[in-house]
């Protein structure tokens, strides 16, 4: 038997053979390829199987799935379903959401951290998992004791809404340099880090070097990544109050993973600023996953599940 499962984002691919009890893994940057086939053809040729015989192949798409071609969100790919099935040996394909995986694969994580042990999660009830990245990912599933697949959304493009001087002002330059609408995905993911620290007075760097000037104690590059961790600290306590999601809500994305360490006291207080309903707020268990494989652990988990 053997299944490929693959985690595309915005700025790298990873996928993964299973093969029996042998498993073959690879990571490359989307940069390197015009289109997501080049990438497959490569990642098979690695494994030395080029002509292999797939059974199922799973592929977590950045972008809403409605039909078999997919244009994807934050990279110029297009992927169809009949051309995929026409250049490789593949019986079986299922095009999922890339943040449905993820998901999937942080609801059967054994390594997260709760950040509030002190609340009690129960086995069973609603869930919902979001996640920043190349962009802000969402999914949420009725009830974690009854198996399946979550359903992704696109929650990460609902409105930013601004709560304090500061951050009104941010709302106003944000909206005049995209033309309007101000989406959270431009502040809770790798380039609105990169934003918040621009926005703040710092030069435009990437997010790598905002971490890693934060690391060498610079004063906007820390401001602008306890905003962020502000930011999303909202962001999860009004998933709390939207969903009720009793079995947990689970932070994960590459940078929720790097920036783990700056998730402490005041994100909890954050999550709890929602005056009359705080308490409600500071009842939902909270967990954070810093694994880097958590959306390429769940394509492939998916993989396994539907061959069941």
């Amino acid at each position: 038997m053997s299944v490929v499962a693959a985690d595309i984002g915005g700025t790298h691919s990873r996928f993964v053979l299973q093969a029996g009890s042998e498993r073959f893994q690879r990571s490359y940057e989307n940069a390197r390829f015009d289109d997501l086939y080049q990438v497959v053809d490569e990642f098979l040729t690695a494994s030395g199987e080029p002509d292999l015989q797939i059974l199922h192949m799973v592929l977590g798409l950045p972008a809403p799935v409605n039909g078999p071609s997919v244009k994807l969100t934050n990279i110029d790919w297009q992927v169809d379903s009949e051309q995929l099935r026409r250049r490789f040996p593949i019986q079986r394909l299922s095009l999922v959401n890339d943040f449905q995986a993820a998901a999937m694969g942080a609801l059967h994580d054994e390594q997260a951290r709760q950040l509030n042990p002190e609340v009690v999660a129960p086995n069973q009830g609603p869930a919902v998992v979001t996640g920043a990245g190349t962009g802000l990912g969402h999914a949420w599933i009725a009830d974690v004791s009854a198996g399946g697949v979550p359903w992704a959304t696109e929650g990460g493009h609902a409105d930013f809404a601004p709560q304090d001087e500061l951050q009104y002002a941010l709302h106003a330059w944000l909206a005049d340099r995209y033309g309007g609408h101000v989406s959270l995905e431009r502040l809770l993911s790798g380039p609105g880090i990169a934003t918040l620290f621009e926005y703040l007075g710092g030069a435009s760097v990437s997010p790598a070097d905002v971490s890693r000037l934060a690391a060498e104690k610079d004063d906007t590059a820390i401001q602008a990544i306890r905003l962020f961790v502000h930011l999303f600290g909202a962001h999860v306590g009004n998933i709390a109050l939207q969903f009720n999601p009793v079995a947990g809500i689970h932070l994960c994305g590459g940078v929720v993973g790097h920036l783990a360490n700056w998730f402490d006291h005041s994100f909890l207080e954050a999550v709890a600023d929602k005056g009359r309903m705080q308490t409600q707020a500071q009842s939902i268990p909270l967990f954070l996953h810093d694994r880097g494989d958590i959306g390429l652990q769940g394509a492939l988990r998916i993989a396994m599940q539907e061959l069941k």
